[in-house]
């Protein structure tokens, strides 16, 4: 959804995306982004390999034009640093998916950081790295709460694109509707990592709050985020989104948009 979000946004020059892992390990990522492609006729360069090398000749070809969305494990960042260790100086902001301040619960069930706490290493080494840096938290992700009724807009929109398989968007996303009330009662899942895309085309959907990150980050294996009163590292990490309507609004338009890039490709 977050890559479609993307396609859908004419200002974003979508240059390329580096597969990870988190929930899946990485050859189940590469096999899901390969049947999302074919299924929707998309194209775009996509890395499940040499993904830290695609980030540094990017960053050293575009210095300071380059906004990364970060949404699953940050191996790849941190692995770029590495080979370069000016990466993260070129880069003109991150907006990273992940990390939580307190114990997460979502609608009264506790749920366990999965995307910071996956590398925890290279997770502290993106933190401390002062580069331009926005965090959407889990709190403040799980109030991107996306219903049965938005999916049925967004069905009802893409069904007018003749030559799209909608079914199979159907499909996908109920089953993920029908997962999300098993675990948390609701009909409707949370659209955590759209949120880092949203950010990027919106920030104004966000409240602007700014956090300084403890120089050291010992607590990263379970996903908090650690701040001080004071210390070198200030980071945006927005407390609220103001406006879900809009949100929603947002995400069914570009989405639809960037499904629409499929059936243009075949025309």
């Amino acid at each position: 959804m977050t890559l479609l979000y993307l396609l859908g946004v004419a200002e974003i020059d979508l240059l390329g995306v580096t597969l990870t892992y988190g929930n899946s390990n990485l050859e189940v990522v590469k096999k899901m982004t390969q049947e999302f492609c074919q299924k929707l006729n998309l194209s775009f360069d996509y890395y499940a390999r040499k993904q830290a090398q695609f980030l540094v000749d990017q960053v050293n070809r575009y210095p300071g034009e380059i906004s990364l969305l970060a949404t699953g494990a940050l191996t790849n960042l941190a692995q770029a640093q590495t080979m370069d260790p000016t990466f993260f100086s070129k880069v003109k902001e991150i907006v990273l998916m992940g990390g939580v301040l307190k114990p997460l619960k979502v609608n009264q069930t506790s749920v366990n950081e999965l995307n910071f706490s996956s590398d925890a290493c290279a997770t502290e080494k993106v933190l401390l790295s002062q580069a331009n840096l926005t965090i959407m938290n889990g709190h403040m992700t799980a109030q991107a709460f996306f219903s049965k009724s938005d999916l049925a807009n967004f069905l009802t929109k893409i069904n007018k694109i003749h030559s799209v398989d909608s079914s199979w968007v159907k499909l996908i996303l109920e089953n993920w509707i029908k997962w999300n009330k098993v675990h948390f009662d609701f009909a409707g899942f949370c659209n955590w990592d759209m949120t880092t895309a949203v950010y990027l085309e919106h920030p104004e959907l966000f409240s602007a709050e700014n956090y300084y990150l403890a120089p050291k980050q010992p607590e990263l294996k379970q996903g908090k985020i650690n701040i001080v009163e004071h210390s070198a590292h200030l980071v945006k990490m927005p407390d609220q989104l103001m406006n879900i309507i809009e949100f929603n609004r947002l995400a069914i338009d570009r989405m639809s948009k960037g499904i629409a890039k499929g059936e243009r490709s075949n025309q």
